[in-house]
């Protein structure tokens, strides 16, 4: 996991996932707004200030993200210079086949500094994880489909945690970028929580990164 900051790295952006030792995969609204330029990145802490700091050398997000809310192709590469440094604790993680289906009802592996409670509005600095199971895409897209927020079951997909007990969980604001991952390949980046943080109704809406191959393929 790497963080995405700003303002001489004292203000948290985004999470990003690792590809290879100089690219990074997010969301593109982390940056849509910012300039890449002026931010920094840091890895290998679970304190994401605490993590070795790196600069972005370029950045791309898709051509057809719009910057609004509702807007699909919600994905970026970031490139970084020097390179990072791989160790027992900082690797790269896998990118899905072009034909690897979804892997519904799976549990994924999720991991953010988004805030970690939503009344106090808290910035967490220390990283956290939680289970999510990958939600079905028929269900899905009958969940957003009469929404400000339709579901594209070929670029998005959905999951949630499991929060029978009562608890509030899963991603939230500062989770963007973050990836979602089962047995280490990155099915999602983390785009929106259109119910809210916590939603036992409504999952989050992730970007499908095996709907997006193709644009990666020269960036990686």
């Amino acid at each position: 996991m790497v963080a995405f900051l700003q303002d001489n790295a004292t203000m948290f952006l985004c999470g990003a996932a690792i590809i290879n030792e100089n690219t990074l995969l997010t969301a593109a609204h982390c940056f849509f707004y910012e300039n890449p330029y002026t931010a920094t990145i840091t890895y290998g802490a679970t304190i994401y200030y605490e993590g070795t700091k790196r600069n972005i050398s370029k950045a791309f997000i898709h051509p057809n993200f719009t910057g609004e809310y509702a807007s699909t192709n919600d994905i970026g590469v970031l490139k970084i210079d020097p390179p990072l440094v791989f160790s027992e604790t900082v690797q790269p993680i896998k990118l899905p086949q072009s034909n690897t289906p979804n892997p519904e009802g799976k549990i994924a592996n999720f991991a953010g500094w988004g805030i970690s409670s939503f009344d106090l509005f808290h910035q967490t600095i220390k990283l956290q994880k939680v289970n999510l199971t990958i939600v079905d895409m028929k269900t899905c897209v009958e969940i957003y489909k009469n929404t400000d927020t339709p579901l594209d079951p070929e670029t998005q997909i959905c999951a949630q945690a499991d929060m029978s007990d009562g608890k509030m969980r899963g991603a939230c604001y500062g989770d963007s970028g973050s990836p979602l991952v089962v047995d280490g390949v990155t099915y999602g980046i983390t785009s929106k929580c259109p119910g809210g943080c916590g939603n036992a109704t409504t999952p989050t809406i992730y970007t499908r990164v095996a709907g997006y191959l193709d644009w990666l393929s020269d960036k990686l």
